[in-house]
């Protein structure tokens, strides 16, 4: 079995339309790709994943990684792309899944926030 090992990059560099072939390919599969997307951050949030990496397209050179703390960015992106398209009924479960996110977190900061006895 051959190993492939892949580079990594930062999500918006598939995601977000800064030239002309990020553009065409949204338009061409933007919903199914955020969908699939924030269902998958909210997979990663129950699953208590610190980042989530995935292959945009078959021809993609590179990995996409979106770490645990742009899982609201990301979401919030994905929903106003579906504002846009006014599928509100998506844009429904994008807020649910931000809302496990906010609570994921505010569930580890709890948790950091207590204060430490010193035991001297």
């Amino acid at each position: 079995m051959r190993t492939r090992t892949f580079t990594t990059v930062n999500w918006e560099k598939y995601l977000v339309p800064t030239n002309p072939y990020v553009k065409n390919f949204l338009d061409k599969n933007g919903d199914d790709v955020l969908w699939q997307i924030a269902q998958n951050i909210d997979n990663a949030t129950r699953l208590k994943k610190e980042n989530l990496a995935f292959v945009v397209h078959v021809n993609a050179a590179s990995v996409v990684v979106i770490d645990k703390k742009d899982y609201e960015k990301v979401l919030d992106y994905c929903n106003d792309w579906f504002i846009k398209k006014e599928y509100y009924e998506k844009c429904a479960h994008i807020q649910k899944f931000k809302k496990n996110v906010s609570e994921s977190f505010g569930k580890k900061r709890k948790i950091t926030n207590k204060k430490e006895k010193n035991f001297i």
